[in-house]
């Protein structure tokens, strides 16, 4: 490799790094002061990095936190299809889900309430971006129920469609109230709980007697 390459490519990971750190400070910042109390200035300085130097990767704060759903929901997205794509029964495959989820939140709170506060509850945002790569996780959990409805382990006539949206809106309320404090843990062991109630009550719902 000569040494103009290897200076190149020196360069384009340094900017790489410096574009995480950013997006890492911006989730941080947002997650204190939401989108519109935060200033530019406020994730340069939890950065560590000159103020001119947030432009250089992003036009604004909203191109960050649009950056921060891309990167998090396409991730997301990914474990939904290869959930999806397992031969466990319907009832493991939802409890890994539900697991995934609730060690996000337990793992990043930061982000969580992120994409919680700023992105799946704001109409501003959602208005602004394709809806339909939103929609992809309700696509992806209703052709995992109604494959396992086709294997008999869901009720008939359940409409899965329908089913989707009670997946992941439980999931989603359960992690705005780990968000708003108002289902408040400090023990693995209680979310541990909280996980096998909602799963319970998910599958318990929909299965056949």
């Amino acid at each position: 490799m000569s040494p103009e390459t290897a200076s190149v490519r020196g360069g384009r990971s340094r900017s790489v790094r410096t574009r995480e750190r950013i997006v890492a400070a911006a989730t941080a910042v947002f997650a204190r002061r939401g989108l519109h109390g935060a200033r530019v200035a406020d994730i340069a300085e939890e950065a560590g990095i000159a103020y001119g130097l947030v432009y250089h990767h992003f036009r604004n704060k909203e191109e960050i936190l649009a950056a921060i759903f891309q990167e998090r929901w396409g991730r997301h997205l990914e474990y939904l299809e290869e959930v999806a794509a397992s031969a466990a029964p319907v009832r493991d495959r939802l409890a890994r889900l539900v697991h995934f989820w609730v060690e996000n939140y337990r793992n990043d709170p930061h982000l969580m309430t992120v994409m919680i506060n700023e992105i799946s509850r704001s109409y501003e945002f959602i208005e602004s971006h394709d809806v339909g790569t939103v929609m992809e996780a309700f696509a992806i959990v209703e052709r995992m129920l109604r494959r396992a409805q086709d294997l008999g382990e869901l009720r008939a006539d359940l409409d899965c469609r329908l089913a989707s949206y009670l997946v992941l809106g439980a999931a989603e309320m359960v992690l705005t109230g780990y968000v708003l404090g108002t289902l408040s843990h400090t023990a693995r062991e209680d979310y541990a709980a909280d996980e096998r109630q909602l799963v319970a009550m998910l599958v318990d719902g929909i299965c056949g007697t």
